[in-house]
């Protein structure tokens, strides 16, 4: 069964997560352009593949978060804890595999696509959670 408080922290979930999503795609659009311009087509594919990483590896966060809202008092925060654990083990392993791979056309235009990918995603975040209201302080919707 579904409370009240579960659905209304997945909606805040979605929100914040999709203002993430949104400043990342426009970040990382920026950024291939301006590697389009400055080293071509590789810049751009290579831009790709780190922004794709950082979504990848953020998205499936959220989507442990919202798995892990349904056990909400009993084991949410070993859900949480393991999730990230294996977010770390799968971005380590995809980054380390990208980076001796030879068909990723530039490691600089990769590591820049991940790091901006990176502060996009986070500041995203901060916007989303500013902006929002949190349900956890909003008394009358938790009553």
């Amino acid at each position: 069964m579904t409370s009240t408080t579960q659905v209304i922290m997945r909606r805040w979930l979605a929100r914040t997560e999709g203002a993430a999503f949104l400043v990342t795609m426009v970040v990382a659009g920026c950024l291939a352009c301006t590697g389009a311009l400055v080293d071509g087509a590789a810049a751009v594919q290579s831009v790709g593949f780190g922004a794709g990483v950082v979504v990848m590896f953020f998205a499936l966060g959220a989507l442990i978060q919202l798995w892990a809202l349904r056990w909400l008092e009993s084991m949410g925060f070993l859900v949480m804890i393991t999730g990230y654990g294996l977010r770390i083990g799968l971005l380590s392993l995809t980054a380390s595999l990208m980076v001796n791979a030879a068909w990723l056309p530039s490691l600089k235009w990769f590591a820049v696509g991940i790091a901006a990918s990176t502060v996009a995603w986070l500041t995203g975040l901060v916007v989303g959670h500013v902006t929002g209201r949190w349900p956890v302080y909003d008394l009358a919707v938790m009553a």
